[in-house]
């Protein structure tokens, strides 16, 4: 039979297509960069090709591939330092993410983009990105991404110069990656290496050459284990340096061969930064031809791409001058200097201290060269450009350094601050358990119990002393957490009104705990218990002294970020309440434990000085009192992933 649409089945083939893209690259990124970039174009075609059919696609499988290709499109980008050509895809994952994104998604892009911004120096916005991340983590708790997390962390303190912080992380991500609690991927053993190569950079500036080397090689070793070609070459590199610090020229030689051998797995950025290195190491062993031959092949490289490294450039320049004056060949030194000083574009508003660097000693060689030709002056013109150059240099590392460490003086005041809020929630939430439930609860709850066994009533008394203590086990598992689940809350809320229901007021309490059909109740999640004081308070105090009653308890959508939640009762209202109080001494400047301590941890769980509880006194036709609404406007996180991701 014809199909009338015939290109139906061609369709679905690419639809398919699209998922094997995808789970490739999850690995490709990291094992093939080469057969990576090409998969990438392919999917970048398909996508645009069939965007009409991606829903229909993704409501399927649970993944949103326009994501994972901006995702995997920054992430191979950043591997290879190109941090601009990184730019884009990475803002179009942060939006994608955080428009439709599920908290894994967000956690994911996060941290990705947490390395990209430390790449760029850019401290304090690393910091809060990586902020976000803790607390997300804290809804979703996964030993993979903390490891992740404690990487990054790890990465940020080597900027600011805190090595014992930054020892601290990578080795509490190093032990998460080697704890057995979760099988890792290739994306775990890359941020393995990058913990080793991380622990290397700290032994490099801490003088210990010889831990340094042996971190760098294991970085490198767990790569040629896994597979792991796009970060290697990097490795490698970090190691040929660290060696020709300490003047191992020939062995130095022998990783940026590698880096070679390999065609640095079709980084054009590693391969040529081998090549330069290659050429600085023959320098240092006295073979100028080759040394000059492989610059060559370093500038050729650098010049291919679209937007050539004006420092490295300007670098092998300056090298090149080097080998010139080592050559007593000072009329050709001068030429090559003059030349390769435009290449680094200094100018009065220049900031980078590497190029003032190199520009500082451009012009101290070139004094040094036209002293030897026996031209003074200019020897002296260009040793004073040095000086201007060397002061520029200095100038720009102490501003640095104290925009360094106002940085890292506000992430300390950041993480104190943080600490004390995390201190203060806990020991509101210690409060909060212990006034969770009334005494007089408890009490009047056992008793019954007790009355119905009493009776012979045994079924019942067994019945009710199960439901008592499910409700006892919720209330002191959830105090371990930050959020539970919409769904846990509202379950918690009935389990405690229908014991109040049966124990305290023999059946003559009615109730009611009603979710807007909009609230995804086991995704959301809300503070630990955050209800339950008010709805304690509408049983103690609003029907206070009732035979019977009706509490009503409703959640409805607030904001992206807030829910509403109403408590109703049809009790005695406030005014008969403080009246009954006023008679009875104990209780006069009575305040329930429970709503202070709910309206505290409110306060704390948002920066939004706003008020979170509003108590509305409800009045019939007649204006008698008719009972009380409070309404609670509560923080919500996301609680559970939509798709399975792996977790610790």
């Amino acid at each position: 039979m014809p199909n009338p649409q015939g290109n139906v089945p061609e369709r679905d083939e690419d639809l398919e297509q699209i998922e094997v893209v995808r789970d490739l690259l999850t690995d490709y990124v990291y094992t093939k960069p080469r057969l990576a970039r090409e998969l990438l174009e392919r999917q970048r075609r398909l996508l645009d090709l069939h965007a009409p059919d991606l829903a229909r696609l993704e409501h399927r499988t649970g993944h949103d591939y326009r994501l994972a290709y901006h995702l995997h499109l920054a992430n191979l980008e950043s591997q290879e330092y190109r941090h601009e050509a990184a730019v884009a895809p990475f803002r179009a994952a942060l939006e994608i993410a955080e428009q439709r994104g599920d908290i894994a998604d967000r956690l994911e892009v996060y941290l990705s983009y947490t390395g990209h911004l430390s790449n760029l120096g850019e401290i304090e916005a690393a910091g809060d990105y990586l902020e976000r991340c803790q607390r997300l983590l804290e809804s979703y708790p996964s030993d993979r991404l903390s490891a992740h997390a404690a990487c990054r962390h790890g990465y940020l303190y080597l900027l600011f110069f805190s090595y014992p912080k930054a020892t601290m992380k990578f080795l509490e991500a190093e032990t998460l990656l080697e704890g057995g609690t979760f099988e890792l991927t290739p994306q775990d053993h890359y941020f393995y290496s990058l913990t080793q190569s991380g622990m290397g950079s700290i032994y490099q500036n801490s003088g210990e050459s010889e831990l340094a080397v042996a971190a760098f090689v294991k970085a490198i070793q767990r790569c040629e284990t896994i597979g792991l070609r796009a970060r290697l070459p990097w490795h490698q590199l970090n190691l040929g340096k660290e060696l020709i610090s300490g003047g191992e020229y020939q062995e130095a030689l022998s990783y940026f061969q590698a880096v070679v051998d390999s065609a640095a797995n079709g980084s054009s950025r590693a391969l040529a930064a081998a090549y330069a290195n290659m050429g600085f190491c023959y320098h240092h062993l006295e073979q100028p031809e080759r040394a000059s031959g492989y610059l060559d092949r370093a500038e050729e490289l650098y010049r291919s791409e679209a937007e050539p490294d004006r420092v490295e450039l300007a670098s092998i320049g300056f090298m090149r001058a080097t080998l010139l004056m080592d050559a007593a060949r000072w009329e050709k030194a001068i030429a090559q200097l003059n030349q390769s000083l435009p290449v680094a574009q200094v100018d009065e508003e220049t900031s980078d201290p590497r190029l003032l660097s190199m520009v500082a000693d451009a012009y101290l060689y070139l004094s040094v060269a036209y002293s030897t030709t026996g031209d003074y002056e200019a020897a002296y013109h260009h040793h004073c450009t040095y000086d201007h150059y060397n002061l520029r240099f200095h100038k720009q590392i102490d501003i640095l350094r104290q925009q360094q460490f106002a940085a890292q003086f506000r992430a300390e005041e950041r993480e104190q601050e943080n600490r004390q809020l995390k201190l203060r929630a806990s020991q509101l939430k210690l409060k909060a358990l212990r006034a969770q439930m009334n005494p007089h609860f408890l009490y009047n709850a056992l008793n019954s119990i007790q009355s119905f066994i009493s009776t012979n009533n045994a079924a019942t008394a067994s019945k009710h002393l199960a439901k008592f203590a499910m409700l006892m086990r919720q209330s002191l598992e959830y105090a371990n957490r930050e959020y539970i689940t919409l769904e846990e809350e509202r379950q918690f809320l009935t389990d405690y009104l229908e014991i109040n229901r049966h124990l305290r007021y023999e059946g003559k309490l009615t109730y009611r705990v009603n979710l807007h059909p909009d609230l995804e109740e086991d995704i959301i999640g809300v503070p630990t218990m955050i209800l339950q004081p008010y709805v304690e308070n509408a049983i103690e105090h609003g029907l206070r002294g009732q035979a019977e009653g009706h509490i009503d308890v409703e959640f409805l959508p607030d904001d992206d970020d807030h829910l509403l939640a109403i408590v109703t009762d049809n009790g005695i209202g406030r005014v008969r309440v403080r009246e009954i109080q006023a008679r009875d001494a104990t209780r006069m400047h009575h305040k329930s434990r429970g709503t202070q301590i709910t309206e505290s941890r409110l306060q704390l769980l948002s920066d939004e000085d706003r008020e979170w509880v509003q108590i509305i006194d409800l009045y019939d036709s007649d204006d008698r009192a008719s009972g009380t609404q409070v309404r609670v406007r509560i923080p919500v996180a996301e609680m559970l992933p939509r798709r399975a991701v792996p977790q610790g």
